[in-house]
Parts: C-alpha cells; structure tokens; sequence
C-alpha cells in the first residue's frame, strides 16, 4: 500500500471516529436536555462502528493489496453508509445545517413543521446541542474530501 495510500486512510479513519464520537456526545447530550431517551439508539450504531473502524484500520497492514482485501471494502463500506451519508449528510447537514439555515433566515413555522416534524427535531434553542449538531455536517464534509481522496489513491493504485 502506498505511503499516500496510507495517509489518506489514516485521515479517515481519523475523521470517522471523530464524527462518530461527536455523534455520540450529541445524542447523549441532547436526550438529556430534551428529555428524549430515543435519541440514546445512535449509540447502538456509533459505538460499534468506532470500534469496527479502529479495529480494521489496525488489521490493514501497510502492505496490504487494499483493492481485493475484504477488511478494506467493509470499511470504506461502513466509512461511506454511515459516518458519511447517515451522519455527516443527513445528521450534520440536513438535521442541523439546513434546519439553522432556515430557521434563523426567518422560515416559516409551518414550513419549518413540515420538514422537521416536532417531537423528532428541536428547533435551535440550545448553542452545544446546536453547535455539535452543525460540527457533524462540518466534520462530515472534511470526512467526505478525505473519503474522495483515498478513492482517487486506490484507483490509482489499481492502474498502476
């Protein structure tokens, strides 16, 4: 595996285990303040790929042929489906993001009622919860670069 190789899937990894850490913490947080005990069930997802994350990276020798090894596919796998699309996008950007966007750009409160629901969002009324929030998509986005940049390596690697 190439020293680039290397770097970039260090990056990642780095960058799942932070949103995923973050992701535990708001979750946490927010069921706390809000009185929602639901919001604990991301554990049962960030948890696991944490440790899943950490332990694969570990597995992946340096030398590794990443492009047939099945350990490489889960983790770009589990990376790809849940720290970037569950988390970063529809966590972090949609959840978060858009919904401060619009709320304070002046939306509408039916308008707001109908794209996130209450009794499953709250409306900005908390700056950690919110905060937090916005860093998954944040973290989310620098995630997605990196997740990019090692695909680029890999097919690189492949072709050459």
């Amino acid at each position: 595996m190439s020293n680039i190789l290397n770097h970039e899937r260090a990056k990642v990894t780095l960058y799942s285990i932070i949103i995923m850490s973050l992701t535990s913490l708001h979750h946490v947080y927010g069921a706390i303040i809000y009185h929602t005990q639901w919001r604990l069930h991301v554990l049962l997802l960030s948890i696991p790929v944490i440790v899943i994350t950490l332990y694969i990276n570990r597995l992946l020798n340096p030398k590794v042929n990443t492009s047939n090894n099945y350990l490489f596919w889960i983790y770009r796998a589990i990376t790809l489906l849940v720290s970037i699309i569950l988390i970063g996008l529809f966590e972090g950007i949609y959840n978060h993001i858009v919904k401060n966007i619009l709320f304070f750009g002046g939306a509408s409160k039916s308008g707001m009622s109908k794209l996130f629901p209450p009794g499953m969002y709250e409306m900005p009324d908390d700056a950690f919860f919110e905060i937090t929030g916005v860093m998954q998509g944040v973290i989310g986005i620098v995630l997605i670069v990196y997740f990019i940049r090692l695909t680029r390596e890999i097919i690189h690697t492949k072709n050459s």
